[in-house]
């Protein structure tokens, strides 16, 4: 009996501890984001395709899917993307411009364009301009990148540009023609990403 019941306090502690470290992991982050309702900051900028793109124009006829992810090196992020291309065409037939933003220098974008095939807009976000006004960008540090951190900083100084050591919580904002955002997530566990066919459904 004695021995049942140190299994289960042990079970227990293990739980616990994992539970503690995972949130732990992500508490350093800021989780002031925007929030629907908001007015969705503007963004201007040239795709991988050499498209001027800017978000005033693009809600003058459509709605705007703006996705953030961190880097092709992030597996997570490439499932995501991939999904995201799986179910373009769905979201375009709902009259949705995409727009996807990373931190990633030019030549790191073209890669990811080409190994996912990918044909939506992907910015480069120079000076980390986008991801301040969207309040998703983070510096990477021990302290809210508790779990390998340093293969994060070695790809980030891969894969950023030099100096650059912010990132963001890959987060996704649906934007309505009248500019305000009507569908957020935000989740600074990197794990958790949205789900293109729920936002369809919403469409």
């Amino acid at each position: 009996m004695r021995s049942k019941k140190k299994i289960i306090m042990k079970n227990f502690i293990v739980i616990f501890l994992i539970v503690f470290f995972s949130v732990n992991s992500f508490s350093q982050i800021n989780n002031d984001h925007l929030k629907v309702g908001e007015e969705a900051p503007i963004i201007v900028g040239v795709d991988q395709f050499n498209n001027t793109i800017n978000s005033n124009d693009i809600l003058k006829e459509k709605k705007m899917l703006v996705v953030f992810y961190r880097g092709n090196w992030c597996p997570y992020c490439r499932k995501h993307l991939a999904s995201l291309q799986k179910n373009l065409e769905d979201l375009k037939k709902r009259g949705v411009f995409v727009i996807v933003v990373t931190p990633e220098k030019v030549e790191k974008i073209n890669e990811t364009t080409k190994n996912l095939a990918a044909t939506f807009s992907i910015l480069h976000d120079k000076d980390n301009t986008i991801m301040k006004s969207y309040k998703v960008a983070f510096t990477v540090n021990e302290k809210n990148v508790t779990s390998y951190f340093g293969f994060t900083q070695r790809k980030i100084a891969e894969y950023n540009e030099a100096n650059n050591t912010t990132l963001p919580v890959p987060a996704t904002y649906l934007i309505d023609q009248d500019g305000k955002i009507v569908y957020v997530h935000y989740d600074p566990d990197h794990h958790e990403r949205s789900d293109f066919k729920e936002i369809i459904k919403l469409l």
